[in-house]
């Protein structure tokens, strides 16, 4: 039986896909009931493996101190990964957290987001967004 490079990779993704998938909808089950905690984990869960919409979820969990307790730091690294996916919200929210710090925390920040972004295989900047097409 030969199988090809693409077979491969797209059915490991139908492994893979429901994992992540699990850890996120397990994340807004558990925030909807009000289990910060548990929507936490799941959330940092999903972050990890590199769901993009967990990204802001998990930022304003840290921002607001929902589930953990507050870190401003660890705010603008996630809301930051969320920038880079295209998260419109994220930038704005990524700049309240880093007005929350003095200069050395915001640098150290930055830092850590440049960490997290080449763990993650992030790009450097956000995905372009095509303008809307006219209407005629």
């Amino acid at each position: 039986m030969k199988i090809t490079l693409t077979g491969f990779i797209t059915a490991l993704s139908l492994v893979i896909s429901p994992v992540i998938l699990a850890d996120y909808i397990a994340g807004e089950e558990a925030n909807q009931r009000g289990d910060r905690q548990t929507a936490f984990q799941e959330f940092y869960a999903a972050a990890q493996k590199g769901d993009g919409r967990a990204y802001g979820k998990l930022g304003s969990m840290y921002l607001y101190g929902l589930g953990t307790k507050k870190d401003y730091h660890q705010a603008y690294i996630w809301f930051h990964m969320g920038y880079l996916t295209g998260e419109r919200e994220s930038e704005r929210f990524r700049d309240a957290a880093s007005s929350m710090m003095n200069r050395k925390e915001y640098l150290k920040a930055v830092d850590a987001a440049e960490i997290q972004r080449v763990k993650l295989n992030l790009g450097t900047e956000p995905p372009q967004q095509m303008p809307p097409k006219p209407n005629r």
